[in-house]
């Protein structure tokens, strides 16, 4: 079922966002710039990710690209045509980076199907991603040292946690390039299949989650992106309040009961 879109929300104009048997169904919109993140961009993506927080019927977002890829990273033309370049930059990352905080933060898990490239902060998206289907001739990189600049895109933080420091400081310094291939053996992505298939491949992953436990997924999402910063006693504390947190809900009622008696659980992703 499609869920009517607010009368009061402008509409975006780099991205397209339909939302519809809870799936949040994301399009990155600029194929003739590769979609390239410029301020527009940045802005809508932001817009969006807070759209996405405040509706409850939002059990999965599968974010994908317009065109032959998924996003170049920033928009260099735009950069380059920039009088004030600190300036721009700073407010372009500033709405970029509160929408992928925004978006680790949900409890609908994200599902990322690249076609072509990832790239810059773009590869950010990647790294926020629960589940990520890539072509098998799709690439990898970050390119910063290419420009001269550092990093956005959250890609300092999710890459070394992703695939290891050693390998992060190469693709950082010696501008190193990942295939499709070496990105699945990293374990930058899950799964590699045909260019014409990933749309497809990726909606499956988001059918099944969407009709998972989708306030369990937020929980699960919570204790596994702090792992690498909490303390055992504090994992092991927090596993426990959000375990008993999840055992109040519908879903939780639902699945004990569907597991003591051998059937198959039906969730409905409510608090």
């Amino acid at each position: 079922m499609r869920e009517p879109a607010s009368d009061s929300a402008a509409p975006f104009t780099t991205l397209t966002l339909d939302v519809a048997d809870g799936i949040a169904t994301v399009r990155l919109d600029r194929p003739d710039q590769h979609n390239a993140i410029d301020v527009a961009m940045a802005r809508d993506l932001s817009e969006l990710a807070t759209r996405l927080a405040e509706d409850p019927s939002v059990r999965v977002v599968l974010l994908l690209g317009n065109g032959p890829m998924l996003t170049a990273g920033g928009d260099v033309p735009m950069l380059a045509g920039a009088q004030q370049l600190p300036d721009v930059l700073r407010r372009m990352i500033d709405d970029y980076h509160l929408a992928l905080e925004r978006l680790t933060e949900l409890d609908a898990p994200l599902v990322v199907g690249v076609r072509g490239a990832a790239a810059g902060g773009g590869l950010g998206l990647v790294g926020a991603a629960d589940y990520v289907v890539a072509a098998d001739d799709a690439v990898f990189t970050v390119g910063y040292a290419a420009l001269g600049l550092t990093a956005d895109g959250g890609n300092t933080w999710f890459l070394p946690r992703l695939i290891g420091m050693r390998r992060t400081q190469e693709m950082f310094l010696l501008n190193r390039r990942l295939t499709a291939a070496e990105a699945l053996d990293w374990g930058l992505v899950n799964r590699t299949v045909p260019s014409a298939d990933v749309d497809a491949e990726a909606r499956v992953v988001a059918e099944r989650l969407a009709n998972g436990p989708t306030r369990a997924f937020g929980g699960m999402r919570t204790l596994l992106r702090q792992s690498f910063e909490s303390g055992l006693r504090d994992q092991l504390a927090d596993e426990k309040h959000l375990i008993v947190t999840a055992s109040t809900t519908p879903d939780a009622r639902e699945g004990i009961a569907a597991f003591a008696a051998k059937r198959r659980p039906s969730f409905r992703g409510e608090k």
